[in-house]
């Protein structure tokens, strides 16, 4: 049995997602509850775009005419919703705006990103699965502005090695303890007991520091509540055990370096923690709004995605070229969901899910919210217009396709999430 010290315990027992407090704790188990009509989300996370060259000219709500950028996505043809020239009213006209996912600002009622909304939600209606949401992704190098609970950002988890640890159990340690007491009690116990000692130990360093380092140490603070939250519902699992479901998890990915290349890695993660029916919710970040490095042999020589490709290149030959790949991956997500068998047996995951391309500006040239748009995917259980559409939003509050995510989860109150202003029904033409 491999010893390990302090360190090595917090970053196995998934505690090193302090950072990311998305962790399973116990056998995987099927959920009580079922809503519905989609029973999983899938939201894929990249920055804004140019809407000229992305937009489909020519299509028609029954019909897609791709463009240079949305070809590649032409073989969900059959299952594809295209919406654009949606107005985020403020909230993602620029770096680090947090409308994205949450269709609000600072202000009124604590910021909330829609993931974040559907997972509680879910959990209230009784669908406890080992994982609330998964987050995965982004640049670590860089402040997050994309998921958001109780107005504080959440760090997507970066390392792909982390996340299955984070998301299968792994890391190769054993620890000791009582071979009598049950193996998920034990886990669950010896993490509780870490966690205390973490915030014991935090709240002695905030007394010495200074204001703004301990704004610093008090959104590590934050993760730690969520992680309580997220213990204290293992706890009402254990007490409330559901059937396992049979899966095979799949290989450690590695850690990883390349931002671009890893969010592919936790795009697979994420899929096979929905085929375990460890979680309902997962959301991939691809890149940062700022700054990420691109080193794709299909994109053209190295460069930054947003100052060089966005804001230097002229013509933006290596943007659509980065577009393109993006939707060849949003592509192979989808391909993945159809050859995974859902985990009650009707059908494929593809079947049961909502896939949602999200950004977090429009026009990310002139920085500017005032052109949102997504691309919607998935069987989503029978939610989504089918036959390829496309639906040119006429300045709609962009967070109207959120309260659309919602209705498809079988989410019935919007009302902790958006901005309260705004027109908060869904988009009526996204509905089959």
């Amino acid at each position: 049995m491999r010893s390990c010290n302090r360190r090595d315990f917090i970053a196995a027992a998934g505690l090193g997602a302090v950072f990311a407090p998305y962790v399973k704790l116990i056998t995987p188990s099927q959920a009580q509850t079922e809503l519905g009509p989609a029973k999983y989300l899938f939201i894929f996370f990249t920055s804004g775009t140019e809407p000229a060259v992305w937009s489909p000219r020519g299509s028609t709500i029954s019909s897609i005419t791709h463009s240079v950028m949305t070809e590649p996505l032409a073989p969900l043809n059959g299952n594809l919703v295209l919406v654009e020239k949606l107005d985020s009213n403020g909230t993602a006209g620029s770096h680090g705006g947090t409308g994205g996912l949450t269709g609000a600002n600072f202000s009124g009622k604590p910021l909330i990103s829609v993931e974040q909304y559907v997972s509680d939600q879910l959990r209230n209606a009784g669908i406890n699965t080992q994982i609330p949401n998964l987050l995965l992704g982004g640049v670590s190098s860089e402040a997050q502005s994309t998921f958001y609970r109780n107005n504080r950002a959440l760090d997507p988890i970066f390392s792909p090695s982390a996340a299955y640890a984070a998301i299968f159990g792994g890391g190769g340690y054993e620890f000791p303890g009582d071979s009598s007491e049950p193996p998920a009690q034990a886990r669950l116990r010896r993490r509780r007991s870490m966690l205390d000692a973490l915030n014991g130990e935090i709240g002695q360093l905030s007394q010495s520091l200074g204001a703004q380092e301990r704004a610093k140490l008090e959104a590590h603070t934050e993760s730690l509540r969520q992680m309580e939250e997220r213990l204290a519902q293992q706890e009402e699992q254990l007490n409330n055990p559901d059937p396992a479901v049979a899966c095979t998890p799949p290989a450690d990915p590695g850690a990883g370096s390349d931002a671009l290349m890893n969010s592919v890695l936790h795009m697979d993660l994420a899929i096979n923690a929905f085929a375990c029916d460890l979680t309902r919710v997962a959301a991939v970040q691809f890149g940062h709004h700022q700054n990420t490095q691109v080193n794709l042999a299909e994109v053209g020589a190295p460069g930054d995605w947003h100052n060089v490709f966005l804001h230097s290149d002229n013509p933006r030959t290596r943007l659509v070229n980065l577009e393109r790949w993006l939707s060849q991956q949003f592509v192979a997500a989808a391909n993945k969901l159809k050859e995974t068998p859902a985990p009650d047996g009707n059908g494929t995951l593809f079947d049961q899910t909502l896939m949602v391309w999200a950004r977090d500006m429009g026009d990310a040239v002139i920085h500017n919210g005032t052109d949102m748009r997504f691309v919607l995917s998935g069987g989503a259980g029978g939610y989504l217009r089918t036959g390829g559409s496309y639906i040119d939003g006429g300045g709609k509050a962009h967070s109207k396709v959120l309260f659309n995510v919602l209705e498809a989860m079988g989410i019935s109150d919007p009302s902790g999430l958006g901005d309260d202003s705004t027109d908060r029904e869904p988009l009526a033409e996204i509905r089959a």
